[in-house]
């Protein structure tokens, strides 16, 4: 049995000597006892003793990466029931650990809260989305000017709490490395554009949504993400931050993808002689090229019905029935041009393949040896 104070040998509860590893030892003959039980005579991994979370948190505690609370109640293996754990310093480096084992079901009042909380860090852990949460060890003073609160946030101690798999991954940290022990600093830098986003949180009174940064991989990577945050404030001090990330880099990349085919699009179009309408499925005018533009009178066009530009009735009805006939033959419409008020059209229309149902026509006025037919009367 580990050495330990002669007080402990006549108290009725199991205590435990832990190490820095995560590992327990008896400290008193009802320890020894309950471990023997356990068929764990010799001591054993906090995660024998423990459930999972109660496990972590009593390593970090011992670990010095949490401060030690003055008591919890924690989930036992292979045990129905909670205990009531306090931790005291031991000198030398490590806990005792004193386990107040409960003979009764915790009270609703009690059991309740604690049910909800292994709930929620079930659907932490298996979200898809990045999670995360930061502890100041150093709250931050929120009393003090905004440029020293943001100081604050980056240069006071803190640490990584509560992040889950997903953040992990997203980040690309090695699988033999846990998230929750790097520093902080080694994912979020502190640098102009993330200084810029703390400011934008402190001026939003600590709760921020679609705020953009650039962090860190696990190699230095620099990733372009967006975070929604959230605050835990007390007596004036920011004690905690958490939220969820998302890399939007690959997604910028497609924005700007598109937005460059999008301009080469628009100059191709700018060029080409035939007005050329683009209509949605209501029949409303999304796009235009400048050809369209100077043969209806300039600018705006864009979101008016077609049919309030043709002198033809039923215009666009008889323009959806020749896209779903699909086929090459012209629509002769008559349109309303500043100094012909019917004036006779040739419309080629196609439907867009994908996505939302979008007409897009491609017409020529009709030749004046055939405008005397052109389109029935308004």
């Amino acid at each position: 049995m580990t050495h330990s104070p002669p007080a402990f040998a006549d108290l009725p509860l199991p205590v435990l000597a832990l190490a820095a590893p995560g590992t327990a030892r008896a400290a008193n003959p009802a320890a020894a006892l309950w471990l023997a039980a356990r068929g764990l005579a010799a001591g054993g991994a906090l995660s024998d003793l423990f459930a999972a979370e109660a496990a972590d948190r009593l390593a970090a505690i011992c670990a010095g990466r949490e401060p030690a609370p003055q008591a919890f109640v924690a989930r036992l293996q292979a045990e129905e029931l909670p205990a009531a754990l306090h931790c005291a310093p031991r000198d030398g480096g490590g806990l005792w650990l004193f386990v107040l084992r409960l003979t009764e079901p915790l009270p609703a009042a009690f059991a309740e809260p604690l049910d909800r909380l292994e709930i929620l860090s079930q659907m932490i852990d298996a979200a898809r989305d990045a999670c995360w949460c930061i502890d100041f060890l150093d709250p931050v003073d929120l009393r003090r000017p905004e440029d020293e609160i943001v100081d604050q946030v980056f240069r006071n101690r803190a640490r990584w709490r509560a992040c889950n798999d997903a953040m992990a991954a997203l980040y690309a940290v090695p699988a033999d490395q846990d998230f929750n022990t790097q520093p902080v600093s080694r994912y979020f830098p502190e640098t102009p554009v993330n200084r810029a986003m703390i400011r934008d949180l402190v001026r939003m009174g600590y709760r921020l949504d679609g705020a953009q940064a650039i962090d860190q991989r696990h190699d230095g990577t620099p990733m372009l993400v967006e975070n929604d945050f959230r605050a835990l404030i007390r007596d004036d001090q920011l004690i905690r931050l958490w939220g969820t990330t998302r890399d939007i880099g690959p997604s910028r990349a497609r924005e700007r993808a598109i937005s460059a085919e999008a301009e080469v699009m628009r100059d191709i179009l700018g060029a080409v002689p035939d007005p050329i309408f683009v209509l949605s499925e209501a029949g409303l005018v999304l796009a235009t090229n400048a050809a369209a533009e100077r043969a209806l009178g300039g600018s705006g066009l864009l979101g008016a019905p077609f049919d309030s530009l043709a002198a033809t009735r039923q215009a666009f009805a008889r323009l959806c029935s020749a896209a779903l006939e699909d086929s090459e033959a012209e629509t002769e419409l008559a349109l309303r041009e500043p100094d012909h008020p019917r004036a006779a059209w040739l419309f080629r229309v196609t439907l867009m393949p994908e996505g939302p149902r979008r007409y897009v026509l491609r017409g020529r006025r009709k030749t004046a040896r055939r405008r005397a037919s052109a389109g029935e009367p308004a």
